[in-house]
């Protein structure tokens, strides 16, 4: 069996994608090959449209697996996806909100923000005691559910944008701001916010299981 990641935004096209393969490079990296699952999709998204551009130039240029993003086609969340998935990561506040309405049970527990998720794992003292790889991170996932409101958490800050430095963006803490719709936010806070973010709760949760399984 394997443990399965689930990364949700709105298209499709930017910021779930963009989570996804930061999270399976950095399992990869850590020997969570064959047991970690990584999927994404998105809330509105229309199926079968090619990643944003932009995030797609800028992954390149900062060597990142670009070529996946490249032959990314989108997905419209569905309830199947949901319900199968062991972890859910979304981009913001607002995407989490629409998947916990939805009603699935026990999606609640197994539902964060990618950022909250990453700052739970890193003040939370993990315990595990299932003998696999899978068994042990669904375990880990429970923790983190069961962390909510015990631990303090920042909230807001203000980023500089490197286009024009005198603005600062104002970004909730537990969110990646969307780049294509509303207040939006440049491409390359996405990938600032997203990327360290991915791989620390990827090397977060990979110690917690490690660490019991050696």
């Amino acid at each position: 069996m394997t443990f399965t990641v689930l990364t949700v935004c709105a298209a499709n096209i930017c910021r779930s994608p963009l989570m996804a393969i930061c999270l399976e490079r950095s399992f990869l990296a850590r020997g969570f090959g064959g047991d970690v699952d990584v999927r994404s999709a998105g809330v509105s998204a229309a199926e079968g449209v090619g990643a944003c551009p932009e995030v797609t130039r800028l992954t390149r240029s900062r060597g990142l697996p670009w070529l996946t993003l490249e032959q990314h086609r989108s997905r419209v969340l569905t309830d199947e996806l949901i319900d199968r998935a062991d972890l859910i990561l979304t981009a913001d506040r607002g995407l989490r909100s629409e998947i916990v309405k939805r009603a699935r049970p026990g999606s609640i527990g197994r539902t964060f923000t990618l950022r909250e998720a990453a700052e739970l794992a890193e003040a939370v003292s993990f315990r595990v005691e299932e003998r696999t790889m899978e068994g042990n991170l669904r375990t880990l996932t429970t923790q983190l559910h069961h962390s909510r409101g015990f631990i303090d958490l920042p909230r807001v800050q203000r980023l500089p944008t490197r286009s024009l430095p005198w603005r600062r963006l104002e970004v909730h803490t537990h969110d990646v701001p969307d780049a294509h719709e509303g207040a939006r936010a440049p491409h390359g806070i996405v990938l600032r916010l997203t990327v360290p973010t991915a791989d620390r709760l990827a090397a977060t949760l990979a110690h917690g299981v490690l660490a019991h399984l050696r």
